[in-house]
């Protein structure tokens, strides 16, 4: 978990507002000035959410960090911070969800401050928003997001009206980084088995797993059977329940796009991220947000959708996670009516 960071701003006497974001992979809390532009003064990082986690387990997650956040800022000014709003996005929260969140989200955020936050005055929302929001396009367009899931959604004056996938990684998450290492382990079970073609997938994963994959020598294999190898390591990192820690291995391909069986890799998602985009967007005219760890940062698979987004002349641009929409939503509340 990273430490606590508080940079220098307005005095302790100063409204603050709360954004907070949770997803599978960690969740973040900042407490930033009012006024929109300026720098937050406290920045945390938390845990994630187990995936199916309800929406009370998130949102006490969130909770738990905001206070480390609050007593960091109380201790270091030796007052309580003076919190006029809260906004939070919530990864995987259903839309029948919604209403318990946000009273559950009352609940827990109200009494942070005194006096007391107004309902009015603390947003939960899903993170398809939030995040869409956080690529700074409008309030319309299309958000694509692959990280340990995957989702893409038309979004209407900040209404989801369309969506494709985002159905676990058992019936879809195509394109996620669970997909991608999932791909990337059968690919070199195929290979060692003979079952596929010779690819370079199976040394840079038995790097990864300190196995000699190929011949068993260096080190020598502990069951006798490369085959045996891969399948303990793999039930050892995500046994049954756990394909989330799949995603470790998404890196790989990119690492080899030269390989055949990497870039076959690669390429099945660029092509499912330009259909989707299709699908959702006939009239090609909408900005697209990528967001999540397989899309927002650089590397084969960012790169080559921006490519063709750019030629196409389509806006489009990145969002790490939701945490800037979330801000941007609690500002809004905050000087709502003023």
């Amino acid at each position: 978990m990273d430490p606590v960071t508080p940079s220098s701003g307005p005095s302790s006497s100063a409204p603050l507002v709360l954004a907070g974001f949770i997803g599978t992979t960690r969740s973040r809390v900042v407490l930033a000035p009012v006024a929109a532009g300026t720098s937050p003064v406290l920045d945390l990082d938390g845990p994630g959410a187990t995936p199916g986690a309800r929406p009370e387990q998130k949102l006490d997650l969130l909770g738990a960090t905001a206070h480390r956040a609050i007593d960091a800022l109380r201790v270091e000014r030796g007052a309580p911070p003076h919190l006029v709003a809260v906004s939070l996005g919530v990864h995987g929260l259903a839309h029948t969800e919604l209403e318990e969140a946000q009273s559950l989200g009352e609940g827990l955020f109200s009494p942070l401050a005194r006096p007391a936050i107004p309902a009015s005055r603390i947003v939960v929302g899903r993170g398809l928003l939030t995040s869409f929001l956080a690529g700074g396009v409008g309030d319309s367009g299309l958000l694509v997001r692959a990280g340990t899931g995957a989702v893409a959604v038309r979004i209407e004056d900040r209404r989801v009206v369309a969506r494709r996938d985002g159905m676990g990684p058992l019936l879809g998450d195509v394109g996620s980084a669970v997909w991608i290492g999932r791909r990337t382990l059968q690919v070199v079970a195929a290979d060692i088995d003979g079952r596929g073609r010779r690819t370079l997938l199976t040394e840079r994963l038995g790097d990864m797993l300190d196995l000699d994959l190929r011949d068993g020598l260096l080190p020598p294999s502990p069951t006798g059977d490369v085959r045996d190898d891969l399948a303990r390591a793999i039930a050892r990192i995500a046994p049954p329940g756990n394909l989330a820690e799949l995603g470790r291995f998404a890196p790989l391909p990119g690492t080899v796009p030269e390989d055949p069986t990497a870039r076959d890799i690669l390429d099945s998602v660029v092509r499912h991220v330009t259909e989707t985009v299709r699908q959702l967007d006939p009239a090609l005219d909408l900005p697209v947000v990528l967001a999540g760890s397989v899309l927002a940062t650089p590397g084969p698979i960012h790169d080559e959708l921006v490519t063709g987004f750019e030629a196409a002349g389509r806006e489009h641009r990145e969002a790490i996670d939701g945490l800037p929409g979330a801000l941007q939503l609690a500002r809004e509340a905050a000087t709502a009516g003023v």
